[in-house]
């Protein structure tokens, strides 16, 4: 028992944080309270608009405005897009969130 509760310490302590390793980002935004935040993509964190690793983009961007202090009052994405990656081998596209404070 003891084992298996150290195997799952390490566990935690060895992946718990994966997610930000993989974490690409950019910020902008202006006064007016209009954004456009950009993820990158990988094989780990796939492009797909539903998933997990849609969510994960998600927390990252509430996670962007509020170390900005904005939108306290929620906001709306209005535009989510994917753009191709630069390199043709290369499987990390952008998904870029283009939105507004409420």
């Amino acid at each position: 028992m003891r084992m298996l509760a150290f195997a799952s310490l390490v566990l935690l302590v060895l992946f718990g944080g994966c997610n930000d390793r993989l974490r690409v980002v950019s910020f902008e935004a202006d006064p007016a309270g209009t954004f456009v935040f950009t993820a990158q993509t990988n094989t780990v964190m796939t492009e797909n608009e539903d998933g997990e690793a849609e969510q994960i983009r998600r927390d990252w961007l509430a996670d962007e405005l509020n170390a900005r202090g904005m939108c306290s009052a929620g906001y709306f994405v209005e535009i989510r897009r994917l753009e191709p990656p630069d390199a043709p081998s290369s499987n990390a596209h952008d998904v870029v969130y283009s939105g507004r404070c409420l």
